[in-house]
């Protein structure tokens, strides 16, 4: 199966109407099964312990409810351990099962969930608090016939009481395809749920208005008792970096997050393949040290599990990746997914412009780049603010725990975006919900308690899960080792929310607020900062350093480990087109002139290239304008007006030679828009007899 790295908040995404459930459910009919065989497919691959006890309570399948199944909507079964397995409690929860009936191939998008039993009325329980959610899987049915399919819970999940194993597919599902759900003969009252329609909420499925089943549903689940079956919990694997459908550029970090909390890890497994060839190895990282950032304690180092990939030999095109984690008992986990890969991608450097040059106008802008498809590449220009700043939240950890800045950070990163017009972030169903309980939602989902403080790796997929189950309507991207020009060309000219990873003692997560000034006689660039510890906006300074930048903060100087940005989906930039080359004669430039430009401001300049597949690369530097004349007539740029600038102006329209000082443009001797030979016979005429002066 192809796994997707996201958690599903199954609630907020169902989006079926009334009215089309209500018509189409009510339309329900039951059929007999005719062969109760059933094909198995498996999210993962994975060892299960020898004492997994299944908590099914149904009499196997009998009936097949056919024209109920609408996709987009979640089933709950009520679980009681004590009901099948010796010495159920603690029991912990590993993996969810449903069997299906399907008449043609389709897909599934399937994650599960477990929530406590609200055993309010003890004779009927219903559905209550979340306890854990698993990662979204696709499935492909391939076939008609009865399927069981298998979902394991990410982290497996503890209780000590009866609960609820849900089922949630995420995408429609076409009538025509004729998924069936599968019954015992034996209707129990209290032991199913479905909903479709956060307006109608939970129905009984053996007592509601549309169509009452026959029997019990076949959705149940496993797990060991004991609290664990072991000592150590088998290891679970996530694929965090590239993302899936990732297009790579550059130098490529494979990353992975284990998230199991097991201490007996041996190795984490890279590897990649093409369609259908078989998997070679990238690398592989046996040492998962790596920083935990709490705003107390010292950080720690490392980057968890990690490998570069040199892919510079590879074909252009689709491949796999996969991490796969071993422990020292043999027990493994496998994650994959697609991404798209370019040897020689379309990415720009420019040729002779850096941070904080000066220019002047007229400018020749002119970037290189390896890639040999280029169709064109645009140059566009966006004032850059001495001071920048932007109006971030503020959070204080204080009245959630000391170890919350990882979880803080990020809701600040969410109301941020929120109030730009991103609501669903705050959204659940039809309610909004409060930044505290953002916070909260996401030190769940970075196990930020459980490990008195937050991993980089928990952070990303924590907050990651959480946009996804809340709209999907923020982007993250992460950069490692970052100087000051990269962190202020993401948050001032592309208008990111950074937030800052910083180790050292102690380690800590802030929100970049704002940026003051340039360097001043020390080498520090002041910077405001939105902290977690304290709820308060804190000025401090940022210094390029080796291999990277530091953050003085606290008293004491901290390497900036990483930037994690936040951005929304549809959030747009607004820059002013300076010109475009669409010819890769003489290379990619355009001489930029431009009336508008304030001496001495600072202003950033973007190159953005397009190849021939549709990739896109950038590079970006600032610069301070700076008025700049040319006297009429010297296009050599020697300060004279002679035959040389005759014979340099000749050369350029006649033999491609130079162009003249301060660009191309200043040819058009006579501003008519043409450059021929008739600006060499105004320039000659000026010269030897006293004619009009060019008019540049």
């Amino acid at each position: 199966m192809v796994r997707k790295i996201i958690l599903i908040a199954a609630i907020s995404l169902i989006v079926i109407s009334t009215a089309a459930g209500y018509e189409f459910k009510s339309a329900a009919r039951v059929s007999t099964l005719n062969n109760y065989d059933f094909e198995k497919l498996i999210a993962k691959p994975h060892f299960a312990a020898a004492a997994v006890c299944s908590v099914r309570h149904d009499h196997g399948a009998y009936w097949a409810i056919q024209h109920w199944v609408t996709g987009a909507e979640l089933y709950k079964s009520f679980q009681d351990p004590a009901q099948s397995c010796t010495g159920p409690y603690p029991f912990t929860v590993q993996e969810v099962y449903m069997i299906m009936y399907f008449e043609t191939l389709c897909t599934l998008n399937i994650s599960i969930d477990i929530e406590a039993a609200d055993m309010s009325n003890p004779s009927c329980p219903v559905p209550g608090a979340l306890l854990a959610l698993s990662s979204e899987y696709t499935f492909v049915i391939p076939a008609m016939g009865l399927y069981m399919i298998a979902v394991p819970i990410d982290t497996p999940y503890v209780v000590n009481s009866p609960y609820f194993a849900g089922f949630y597919i995420s995408n429609p599902i076409d009538s025509a395809v004729g998924a069936s759900m599968i019954t015992d003969s034996v209707p129990v009252l209290c032991a199913g749920y479905n909903i479709w329609d956060t307006t109608i909420g939970f129905i009984d499925v053996a007592d509601n208005q549309y169509f009452n089943f026959p029997g019990r549903m076949l959705l149940y689940s496993s797990g060991t008792t004991g609290g664990g079956g072991g000592t150590q919990p088998a290891p679970s694997i996530t694929l965090l970096k590239p993302s899936a459908g990732e297009a790579i550029s550059g130098q490529a970090t494979v990353w992975a997050s284990e998230t199991s909390g097991s201490a007996i890890i041996d190795y984490v497994k890279f590897d990649r393949k093409t369609s259908g060839n078989i998997w070679t190895e990238i690398g592989r990282d046996s040492d998962g040290s790596r920083a935990l950032r709490n705003g107390i304690d010292p950080s720690g180092l490392g980057d968890g599990y990690t490998v570069n990939w040199n892919y510079s030999a590879l074909a252009e095109g689709s491949y796999w990746l996969k991490a796969t984690v071993f422990d020292t008992m043999g027990r493994s986990d496998a994650d994959s997914h697609q991404v798209s890969v370019d040897p020689t991608p379309p990415d720009l450097v420019f040729a002779d412009l850096t941070s904080m040059d000066t220019v002047g106008q007229p400018v020749t802008l002119a970037v290189t780049s390896a890639d040999q498809d280029i169709s064109q590449v645009v140059f566009e220009k966006k004032t850059a603010s001495t001071d920048y700043t932007v109006s971030v939240p503020l959070l204080n950890q204080s009245k959630f725990g000391n170890n919350y800045c990882g979880p803080v950070a990020a809701a600040i990163a969410v109301k941020y975006w929120f109030d730009k017009g991103f609501i669903y972030s705050m959204r659940e169903g039809s309610k909004y919900i409060s930044l505290d309980t953002v916070a909260e939602r996401l030190a769940a989902n970075m196990q930020t308690v459980a490990n008195n403080g937050t991993f980089d790796d928990m952070f990303y997929s924590g907050l990651l899960q959480y946009t996804v189950a809340h709209g999907n309507e923020l982007q993250l991207n992460l950069f490692r080792r970052p100087d000051y020009w990269l962190f202020r060309t993401l948050f001032q000219e592309r208008e990111l929310l950074a937030v800052l990873a910083l180790s050292g003692s102690p380690g800590v997560y802030l929100v970049a607020a704002g940026v003051s000034g340039l360097v001043d006689t020390q080498g520090r660039f002041p910077i405001t900062v939105s902290d977690p510890l304290t709820g308060t906006l804190v000025n401090c300074f940022m210094k390029n350093a080796s291999g990277g930048a530091q953050v003085y903060f606290n008293n004491s100087w901290h390497d900036l480990d990483l930037i994690i940005t936040v951005m929304g989906y549809s959030h747009t930039v607004n820059r002013d087109l300076i010109g475009a080359d669409i010819s890769p004669d003489g290379g990619w430039s355009y001489d930029w002139a431009a009336s508008d430009l304030v001496t001495d401001s600072l202003y950033y300049v973007t190159a953005t290239s397009t190849d021939a597949a549709g990739r896109t690369g950038t590079a970006t530097s600032m610069v301070r304008y700076k008025l700049q004349g040319y006297v009429k007539g010297d296009y050599n740029g020697d300060g004279q007006i002679n035959i040389g600038d005759i014979i340099l102006l000749s050369n350029f329209i006649y033999r491609k030679g130079l162009a003249p000082a301060g660009g191309a443009y200043r040819a058009d001797v006579d501003c008519n828009g043409q450059i021929d030979i008739s600006d060499v016979i105004i320039l000659i005429r000026y010269f030897f007899l006293n004619g009009t002066a060019p008019c540049r």
